[in-house]
């Protein structure tokens, strides 16, 4: 019975072949809008773990760090808001 799961080089021929018909301007119908996020979910989960093995403190500060700019471009009143809440309580010497 032969391998299911393919190997590296099956990965990166996918992977080619799928950037290749993503570099087209067509439009994007709603299923495959659906499997490509699902897809980027499964890759950024695949990174992560492998990420978080080799230095896990070094990728959660990383993650952080990246979650906290997003918050600050999404919510960017909120954000400024907690900062001078944070800088207050410094200066106050909490």
């Amino acid at each position: 019975m032969p391998d299911s799961t393919p190997n590296q080089s099956d990965i990166l021929i996918l992977s080619e072949k799928l950037i290749d018909a993503l570099d087209t301007d067509n439009q994007l119908s709603d299923k495959e809008e659906a499997v490509l996020a699902k897809l980027e979910f499964v890759i950024e989960s695949k990174l992560f773990l492998q990420d978080s093995r080799e230095d896990p403190e070094e990728f959660l500060l990383e993650r952080f760090k990246n979650r906290l700019v997003e918050f600050e471009q999404e919510y960017p009143s909120f954000s400024s808001v907690i900062r001078r809440i944070s800088n207050s309580l410094s200066n106050m010497g909490v």
